[in-house]
This record gives structure tokens, C-alpha cells and sequence, in this order.
């Protein structure tokens, strides 16, 4: 197992409730690391899992259920069909309930992880941080944003890898789409802490994505 696999399968098991099968437990990892290891994976992957669940080490005392928002994390793409994604993040949901339920946790951890979950589609319905461990998510999952140019210029590409099936013109179309979707939002971020930190980075490299794709 490589030092990556390790340090998730370390976060999945002390994540379990005490009644949960050990082969069932076991099996339901085996599950989402093959789906985050899937070689169409590009950017969707365990590295951006691990990403999150960094984040969520550095900023945990922000956090009030850190196991709630770690299993969100950990189920969040664990569908992701670059073929059809308007389906991806309920796919994702309905199988976070699923095996959540099997695994034995409550039904309102089950309820609130699967909703999480449906969230991560970033469509604008969450406006504000009245949630705010869920704010602290859709907002972590949206840092790739407000990275370094050169880094969010390696996603940017890991991005198009995953569409790689997707002719350019259509590509380009449909990617400023989504990222003009982004930019015409009054705020991309939900947390003030983020905003202030994130916003103008993340409008920065959106901004600067566009005019590539029109190529400019």
C-alpha cells in the first residue's frame, strides 16, 4: 500500500462507528480508492481527496463535525463520469447513503453526509455560511481556484484531460461556460475568511483561463 493509500485508509477506519463490519469497511474503501485511482482520473483523483482532507487538518477548530465533513470528502466524486456530469454528485450521494447506512452510522450522519455531498455540485443554492461546516467544504473544494496561476494552470489541464473525449470547440464553449458562470456569481466563496483570502486569486485565474480558451 503506498504512503497516500495508508494515510486514507487510516482516516476511513477512524472514521467507522464501532458496530461497523471490519470486511465491509474494508471493501467500501477497496470501492472508492478504485474509483479515485480510475485512470480517466485526472485531476478528481486521491490526491485531490487528500488535498481536502489536509485542509481539513489545518483548519479542523473550524470545522464543528470533522467526521461528518471528512466522510463528505472521502464520498464526494466517488462517481464522476466526464461523459455525463450533471449526474455525478447525486450519483455520489446516493452511494454515500448507501454504504453509509450498510456500515452501520446514524441516519441523521447518513442524511447530512448525503447532502453534503449533493452540494459539492456548486450550482449557487447555497448563498451564505449558515452552515457553516458545509460552507467550509464547498468552499475548500473550490480552492484548486485560488491557486498559484501555475498550479491552477496544472489543473486547468487535468481538467481537459478528463474531457479528452470532448472536441476542442466544444470544449471551450462549454468550459467558459462554467467558468463565466463562476465570474458573474457576487461571490464565489462562502466564508468572509475565505473571501477575503480567495475571491480575487480564484477571479484572477477564471479571468485568465477565459481568455486562453477564446485565445487571446
Amino acid at each position: 500500500m503506498t504512503p497516500l493509500l495508508t494515510t486514507l485508509r487510516d482516516e476511513w477506519d477512524g472514521l467507522m462507528p464501532a458496530s461497523a463490519d471490519p470486511k465491509l469497511s474494508s471493501a467500501v474503501f477497496a470501492e472508492l480508492t478504485a474509483a479515485y485511482t480510475s485512470p480517466d482520473r485526472h485531476y478528481h483523483n486521491l490526491g485531490h481527496i487528500q488535498a481536502l482532507l489536509d485542509w481539513l487538518n489545518v483548519d479542523g477548530d473550524l470545522v464543528s463535525d470533522r467526521s461528518i465533513v471528512a466522510l463528505a470528502i472521502l464520498f464526494h466524486d466517488a462517481v464522476y463520469d466526464a461523459r455525463n456530469p450533471k449526474g455525478n454528485e447525486q450519483a455520489s450521494a446516493d452511494l454515500a447513503r448507501v454504504r453509509l447506512q450498510d456500515l452501520g452510522f446514524a441516519r441523521e450522519t447518513v442524511d447530512t453526509v448525503a447532502r453534503y455531498v449533493e452540494a459539492t455540485v456548486h450550482d449557487g443554492r447555497v448563498a451564505h455560511d449558515s452552515e457553516p461546516d458545509l460552507s467550509w467544504l464547498l468552499d475548500a473544494d473550490l480552492s484548486i481556484l485560488a491557486a498559484h496561476p501555475a498550479d491552477y494552470d496544472t489543473y486547468a489541464a487535468a481538467i481537459r484531460r478528463e474531457y479528452a473525449h470532448v472536441p476542442d470547440d466544444l470544449y471551450r464553449a462549454g468550459r467558459t461556460r462554467v467558468l463565466t458562470s463562476f465570474l458573474g456569481r457576487p461571490r464565489i466563496y462562502l466564508r468572509s475568511d475565505t473571501r477575503d483570502a480567495w475571491e480575487a486569486l480564484a477571479r484572477a485565474n477564471l479571468g485568465r483561463e477565459i481568455a486562453c480558451l477564446a485565445g487571446n
